[in-house]
This record gives structure tokens, sequence and C-alpha cells, in this order.
């Protein structure tokens, strides 16, 4: 007769959202990749300078950090709010490099 046993759903349930993790970080580094080609057109098309690509590179740097902290949060036991912070900040930084594409295809 099997008991119940915690610790291998809890070993399940981090393997889970690690893999979570793994699909958003693709996501969002697609996008990333997307707004990079993007604003390497507009650099050549109205000869702006690289600075432009500060809120991409800024977005590659941050989105790691965060499913970092993200990853601590679900170890404590915060595993609603962990899932919640991760797509939450996905979500952000995809609509910001929206915006910043839209803004460069308006000059």
């Amino acid at each position: 007769m099997n008991y119940y046993n915690d610790q291998s759903n809890e070993a399940a349930a981090a393997l889970l959202f690690m893999l979570f993790q793994i699909v958003m970080l693709l996501i969002v580094y697609g996008i990333i990749y997307t707004a990079l080609v993007g604003v390497r057109v507009a650099i050549q098309k109205y000869g702006l300078g690289v600075v432009v690509f500060s809120p991409e590179v800024i977005a590659l740097i941050l989105y790691p950090v965060v499913l970092y902290r993200t990853r601590r949060m679900f170890k404590v036991g915060k595993r609603l709010r962990a899932v919640a912070w991760c797509m939450a900040w996905a979500s952000l930084i995809i609509v910001v490099l929206y915006l910043h594409l839209d803004r460069l295809a308006t000059l």
C-alpha cells in the first residue's frame, strides 16, 4: 500500500515550475529578439543611435533576475505568487517592448 508522500509532490511541483519558467524565458527572449531586429531596422532606416537598444538590453538582463527571485519565492512556499509574478513581468516586458517598437515606427 502506498502512503502519501509530501516530498515527492513538492519535487514534482518544483519541476513543473522550472519547466514553466523555461517556457516563459523562451517566449520573452523570442519577443526580445524580434524587438532587437525591429530596432536594428529602425536604426538603419532613420539613422538613430545605439542608445535605442537600451530597453531591449534592460529586458534581456532583467527577466532572468525576475526568474531567479520567483524561484526563491516558490521554494519558500509562495507558489501562486511566484507564478503570477513570473507571468506579470513577462507581460509587462512584452508590452513595453511593443510600445517601444511602435514609438520607433512612428518617427
